[in-house]
């Protein structure tokens, strides 16, 4: 199914990425906040007016956080957890600020909002000791959705885990890629991308690449340290073959 109305042909997006454009939109998203809604990070898209903005929610919940989704378009991950805020006119920033008053009701709050466990922290870990290390996760897309390139849905519950996982060199697509069967280390890196805690790119053969989110993931992991124990929490989440498969794979780029 094409996404014609999901991801419209690209227009000039050239003027959002100015300082003083930024600056704007930031100075929006942060005066209309609901109560108890913290800005801890954002991100910007390259090549179209999409932005992404990481809240820490005051809630009964120790560390709650919630993704929001600011874009002229739909986000092309099915079941992906974001609040998203679609803004047709992309100078207007009061109809903006009347959107996100509009929308981050208290219940479409409690709907998008996620806490991290004990496991998704030490995954999270085990991420950016992967990528110190330029080793980084990729799947291998179906044709028709690689070269469609976000113009067809991807469903994160079913696409997602269809594909084949691999590990490899982040500079290097075509070299180390070793493929890893582990469908609950696989189904937790699909959660992370819906919540936009990993990001992707495109690559040749129908690779998707997906790196770790670090200005997002910088904040959460100064709020939640991670276990001093996350090797073995690794171990215990997805199994001991993968586990030292990955310790393997970092132990080598080490004695390099």
């Amino acid at each position: 199914m094409t996404m014609a109305k999901i991801r419209p042909s690209i227009p000039n997006f050239s003027y959002t990425t100015t300082p003083a454009y930024r600056q704007r939109l930031e100075e929006t998203v942060t005066q209309h906040l609901p109560a108890g809604a913290t800005l801890m990070a954002r991100n910007f898209a390259r090549s179209t007016a999409s932005s992404y903005w990481l809240l820490k929610l005051n809630t009964k919940a120790p560390f709650n956080w919630i993704t929001v989704r600011i874009a002229t378009h739909q986000v092309w991950l099915q079941h992906a957890q974001q609040l998203e805020i679609l803004w047709e006119d992309t100078h207007n920033f009061d109809q903006l600020g009347q959107l996100l008053v509009r929308q981050l009701t208290p219940e479409a709050i409690d709907h998008a909002s996620f806490t991290l466990t004990a496991a998704d922290l030490a995954t999270i870990q085990l991420l950016k000791t992967l990528e110190r290390n330029q080793l980084i996760w990729f799947i291998r897309m179906p044709p028709e959705i690689s070269d469609a390139h976000k113009a067809q849905r991807f469903d994160l519950q079913t696409d997602f885990m269809a594909t084949q996982l691999m590990l490899g060199d982040r500079n290097n697509a075509n070299h180390l890629l070793v493929p890893v069967n582990e469908p609950r280390f696989q189904h937790r890196l699909a959660d992370f991308f819906g919540k936009n805690l990993l990001f992707s790119q495109f690559t040749k053969h129908h690779l998707l690449k997906l790196l770790p989110t670090n200005q997002w993931l910088q904040p959460i992991m100064t709020a939640q340290q991670p276990s001093p124990n996350w090797r073995q929490e690794i171990v215990d989440a997805y199994g001991h073959e993968f586990a030292e498969m990955c310790f393997a794979e970092i132990r080598s780029r080490v004695r390099k």
